[in-house]
């Protein structure tokens, strides 16, 4: 293989790599407010105790369909409203000072 090809395929795979790293999981947070977006039944924001790379607490959950969301924003809401603790996946995805989670689970 030419010094070329390796070149390319070393460039590749750091940059591979770099995606790989750049989620990370939440294992405990407490929900500081959670609200539902009018503009998408499938998209809703909260509050959390963690900050994110993005510059803020804020955090966006997207779903594929709205029984998805519907079921994420209950777990995020009985977090907020019983002072639980919630885990979720922060993608590290910035859209605007918002980071993009891709899943939640509430925990004790």
């Amino acid at each position: 293989m030419s010094y070329f090809k390796k070149a390319i395929v070393a460039s590749v795979l750091v940059f591979i790599s770099n995606f790989t790293f750049a989620a990370k999981d939440i294992s405990s947070s407490t929900v500081n407010y959670v609200y539902q977006l009018d503009s998408d039944a499938t998209v809703f924001e909260f509050s959390a105790s963690v900050s994110h790379s993005c510059g803020s607490n804020l955090y966006r959950v997207k779903s594929p369909n709205e029984s998805v969301a519907n079921r994420k924003f209950s777990l995020i809401l009985t977090a907020f409203t019983t002072n639980g603790k919630v885990a979720f996946h922060d993608t590290q995805s910035c859209e605007g000072n918002r980071s993009v989670v891709a899943w939640v689970r509430l925990i004790k």
